[in-house]
């Protein structure tokens, strides 16, 4: 969306408002955000055709722009092989669906050591981590280097294991897309965007345990993509960041993520002019430290772009971004960029998604936020290096690690790593990037 015209922006807000089926074209990529990338090498062809949308990064490219009312729609995606770029349209969720009840309404107060977030209603409380992360049986596992357990250091080469889809769009939807993930008051809850047979939309749903993902209530939500969700200590307040808007990254407030109709109006998180190649911004993120809070994304163009500001200023609009200093090219940077702190030592953790036959992650680490990055691993998150119990997908695709505390410092357990992640069946035959059957999935890391 980001490389629209301010009038296909007007169009897009409109539509989607009013839950109406015309549609506009988006950028190339991934996760939900963008819209065209090739899962195959090769290079960006194409620019930006008058109100329309640039060409796949690397294999198939885009076949037109966005005509009147109407979406481009790419090649076909082969087994493995590059995924065609169909353009997003921006109808998408409509008429806001059913409100998600339960969860309690955060009130300040300290998280619960060892054992499940928040239990009890109480607030997570900054800086210090809650104890282990998720495990596999939804509660939060005890111990870790911020429940005063066992530390383990962030490794240097990654093995995963992990089952078949964890959640399957639901009745009318093709693809669940884009996940972001907070364990709180005992409850998953889970923001994402969706697909169905034309328009690009949002939703949320909770669940107690990964095995109930599967028959939780998948709400639709009436705005945005890509969506970043976290609890912001300072300010007692959950800040949901995203994209498509009036603004290139927009945030909304809540006291109680759970409640999908909840949020507070749009304001802007990030709107400076978008950067002269790639697709512009896309595909943010905000994690903070003590004295300031940091938004990274992606341009799909081989460059991470950072801005900040004083913590005492956020929420609210980041300044023009610089670039972070991380560069390589549209296939192996990517997009859907996460930042975490690691449990028991002064290290971030960065991960990108790359592409290439077909969705992965690279990773990078720092001991601050400003950096400098290093480059810890290329192949954090791939298919070659996850065991999977059914062979469901080869992509590796936009999530997020499952984190041991929802607040803004986002800090992973080593000990206890997850991934949560788009997937979908290689051999489906499909034109429209849209349609792809992207799926709900989780990495566990093997020990």
């Amino acid at each position: 969306m980001n490389k629209l015209l301010r009038t296909a922006f007007a169009i897009t807000l409109a539509s989607w408002g009013a839950g109406c089926s015309s549609s506009t074209s988006d950028n190339a990529g991934t996760g939900g955000a963008s819209n065209g990338g090739a899962n195959s090498g090769g290079t960006n062809s194409g620019g930006v055709s008058t109100g329309g949308t640039p060409a796949g990064s690397g294999g198939a490219t885009q076949a037109g722009g966005m005509a009147a009312g109407g979406a481009a729609q790419g090649g076909s995606t082969g087994s493995g092989g590059a995924q065609a770029g169909g353009a997003k349209s921006a109808g998408g969720a409509s008429n806001g669906g059913t409100v998600s009840s339960g969860g309690a309404e955060p009130k300040g107060g300290s998280t619960s050591r060892g054992g499940a977030l928040g239990s009890g209603g109480s607030a997570p409380s900054g800086g210090a981590a809650a104890g282990g992360t998720v495990g596999s049986g939804g509660a939060s596992a005890t111990g870790g280097s911020g429940g005063g357990g066992t530390t383990c250091p962030l490794p240097t080469t990654f093995k995963w294991t992990s089952g078949g889809p964890v959640a399957s769009p639901k009745s009318g939807w093709v693809a669940l897309k884009d996940f972001t993930h907070v364990f709180f008051n005992n409850k998953h809850i889970v923001y994402m965007t969706t697909h169905d047979q034309s328009n690009w939309g949002s939703a949320m749903m909770t669940f107690d345990d990964w095995p109930n993902a599967a028959t939780a209530t998948q709400t639709q939500t009436s705005f945005g993509v890509a969506p970043t969700l976290f609890y912001f200590t300072p300010k007692q307040l959950w800040v949901l960041a995203y994209q498509w808007g009036p603004h290139k990254f927009s945030y909304r407030t809540s006291s109680d993520p759970t409640n999908a109709s909840g949020w507070s109006a749009e304001k802007s998180l990030y709107n400076t002019a978008l950067p002269p190649d790639g697709t512009g911004p896309i595909d943010q993120t905000v994690i903070c430290n003590t004295t300031k809070c940091y938004l990274y994304y992606a341009g799909d163009n081989g460059h991470i772009y950072k801005s900040s500001m004083a913590i005492g200023s956020f929420p609210g609009e980041f300044a023009a971004a610089q670039d972070s200093g991380i560069q390589g090219t549209s296939q192996n940077l990517f997009e859907a960029v996460q930042i975490y702190s690691v449990q028991g030592s002064n290290k971030y953790l960065m991960i990108v998604e790359a592409q290439g036959s077909a969705r992965y992650f690279r990773a990078w680490t720092a001991t601050d936020l400003e950096g400098p990055w290093t480059l810890l691993t290329d192949n954090f998150a791939i298919k070659s290096n996850v065991t999977f119990s059914t062979n469901w997908t080869n992509d590796i695709s936009h999530g997020d690690l499952v984190r041991s505390n929802p607040d803004e410092t986002f800090p992973v357990d080593p000990c206890n790593l997850q991934l949560v992640f788009q997937g979908r069946d290689p051999n489906a035959q499909v034109a429209d990037y849209g349609l792809l059957p992207y799926k709900l999935g989780l990495l566990t890391l093997a020990k």
